[in-house]
């Protein structure tokens, strides 16, 4: 239905007197129709919707059925203990946005990834009692850090450290989701709507698996496959090898199967060279899909405090064939997500960049920053997130793509 503005917008003409005191004011912006207003406001970033709320009375009233767009990454911070996060808009530069209180548990989870405004967090680490001792149990939730809507999903057995390597994807309308991750860092499992239990994957070739598992045995836990969801195709590097599978019907099929090996020399898939923690020399692969589906493999290298990266692009009209480029042109990368994003004429974000996170198996910076590594430049920007945790611990960090538009 149609709001009450909105229908008089579409009215018949208004009789004489009415028009007489319009023509007073032809430039009153007070009395813009509704939906003539509403077309401004769903074309406004975060930082200018809130300024066009400040006009006059009439667009604080019409802001409120409308929501801001965003097309730039936020920064989501979470402080130790705490039930709620801490939001930060890189357009609003020092600014910093409190969530609402997000559960009385929450203080007690850590976020593995973010799709949009959903947060896939999974409860710390507990041990429950089972037939022959112990063994590791986790718990995991979809929440909505804007509307602290909550899903939550069956528990799962793992080691330690849970899911690793996670992927969220959640429809708004229907509320359909798919969940990914690797179980014992190995093990390809997921939980989608309707599920009473996490279903396994047919994983990789067995050789293949042996292969990684050997390597992680190595305490190289950084090495599992990574993975990458977009438009119902999960695209998972593993051992030098990318493996396409189609999730669009009930049963996931691998419809694509492709090597690099001789393009991203590897060793066991992921390591080019041995790590020496004593110099604080470290390097990591990460797949990435752009905006147009071109595949990428993202290598990052931190040696003694510096970083750099390598990106190669899958070329699809020759079978394994990769080529090493250099400009991702008017697109950015955020690595954690494995996507692009169009960075051309944006506020708020550079272009031809590669936005990132610190985490444990790199060294050389705290655990909690959070980066810009300009292609340009080759420089590497720190996120002035620094003022905030010397008042207030942080336990972890994402980037993430907030949606505040409910459509």
């Amino acid at each position: 239905m149609a709001s009450p503005t909105l229908a008089v917008a579409q009215s018949p003409p208004l009789k004489r007197p009415a028009v007489s005191v319009t023509r007073k004011n032809p430039h009153c912006w007070s009395e813009l129709p509704f939906d003539l207003m509403r077309m401004v406001f769903r074309r406004l970033g975060f930082l200018d919707f809130d300024r066009a709320k400040s006009v006059c009375s009439s667009w604080q009233s019409g802001s409120r059925q409308c929501k801001p767009s965003n097309k730039i990454p936020w920064m989501v911070l979470f402080p130790v203990e705490k039930n709620y996060c801490l939001l930060m808009n890189p357009e609003d530069k020092g600014k910093i946005y409190k969530t609402q209180h997000l559960g009385d548990n929450f203080a007690k989870s850590i976020c593995l990834t973010t799709y949009r405004s959903w947060l896939l967090m999974q409860h710390r680490y507990q041990e429950k009692e089972g037939l022959y001792g112990t063994y590791p149990k986790h718990d995991v939730y979809i929440l909505d850090l804007l509307t602290r809507e909550r899903i939550n999903l069956p528990a799962f057995k793992s080691g330690k450290d849970g899911l690793s390597n996670p992927i969220l994807w959640i429809d708004e309308k229907t509320k359909d989701y798919l969940v990914l991750g690797m179980a014992n860092s190995f093990i390809l499992i997921s939980s989608k709507k309707g599920n009473n239990s996490w279903k396994e994957i047919p994983q990789l070739p067995k050789s293949c698996t042996e292969e990684c598992f050997n390597c992680m045995q190595s305490h190289l836990q950084s090495h599992a496959p990574k993975t990458v969801y977009k438009d119902h195709k999960l695209y998972c590097f593993n051992c030098s090898f990318l493996h396409i599978f189609d999730f669009s019907g009930e049963v996931p099929l691998k419809v694509f199967r492709t090597s690099a090996r001789g393009y991203v020399p590897t060793e066991g898939g992921y390591i080019s060279r041995p790590c020496n923690p004593c110099v604080g020399d470290y390097c990591k692969y990460n797949i990435v899909v752009t905006l147009s589906g071109d595949v990428l493999i993202v290598k990052a290298v931190l040696v003694i405090e510096t970083w750099s990266f390598e990106i190669y692009k899958m070329d699809s009209s020759t079978e394994n064939n990769w080529e090493e480029i250099n400009s991702l042109g008017d697109e950015s990368i955020l690595l954690e997500l494995g996507v692009t994003v169009l960075a051309k004429d944006q506020e708020g974000i550079t272009r031809n960049s590669i936005y990132f996170t610190e985490n444990k198996y790199f060294g050389g910076y705290d655990k909690n920053g959070i980066f810009i590594f300009n292609l340009d430049t080759k420089q590497v920007e720190q996120q002035p997130q620094a003022f905030v945790s010397s008042s207030m611990p942080l336990s972890h960090a994402h980037w993430f793509l907030p949606n505040f538009k409910r459509e």
